[in-house]
């Protein structure tokens, strides 16, 4: 593998277009099928998966049809169109896996931080999609929506130990509220993904 690009083609498993990101859900899967435990947590319910699966499109229209980034989403389709970047939210093909998948537990209706502290440890990581903007109190570019991945090590005394690539100091501690914001501005159901080395 040369550059991540690479690293997306074998994460999509053959599904790759060019331009098209890896959604937090692409990553965890591509993770279990390397040998690592995966456990898919959301604060949605069993039957909004379902839902989802039945109708990508429809749902995601409903969702974010009175929403602040009603203007990146259409027919399923996500589109950074300033950072030539698209998601493609109507493809169920790695939803699907994960709620079939025996070897990904799945946990509904959660609290945030008590899976943190459940399951933190140092052979944890947990997988956090949020806006970027909200995270660092930066003001927003125009035509970027802020989407971004994180990995979180931990939570402790009111604080989230961050990890982003990018040219500063790391990790990052991030007070909780200001995590929790970033994290329902691009999605009020949003899913946590605990990812743990068995190796």
């Amino acid at each position: 593998m040369k550059d991540t690009r690479d690293v997306m083609k074998i994460a999509k498993m053959g599904r790759y277009k060019f331009g098209v990101g890896l959604t937090e859900g692409e990553m965890a899967y591509a993770l279990s099928r390397l040998g690592f435990k995966v456990i898919y947590t959301t604060i949605s319910t069993e039957q909004d998966d379902l839902n989802y699966l039945q109708d990508p499109v429809g749902i995601i229209t409903k969702k974010y049809k009175d929403h602040k980034y009603k203007d990146f989403v259409k027919d399923g389709i996500w589109n950074d169109s300033k950072q030539n970047v698209s998601f493609d939210f109507y493809d169920t093909t790695i939803p699907k896996k994960i709620l079939e998948s025996k070897e990904i537990e799945k946990i509904y209706e959660i609290d945030i931080i008590s899976v943190i502290e459940k399951y933190q440890n140092e052979d944890t990581l947990f997988i956090l999609g949020l806006n970027a903007n909200v995270l660092y109190g930066r003001e927003p570019q125009e035509g970027i929506s802020g989407g971004h991945v994180v990995l979180c090590k931990g939570y402790k005394d009111g604080m989230f130990e961050i990890y982003d690539p990018g040219p500063y100091e790391k990790p990052d501690f991030i007070p909780k509220d200001t995590v929790l914001a970033a994290m329902k501005d691009l999605s009020k159901d949003y899913n946590v993904y605990v990812i743990v080395n068995q190796h």
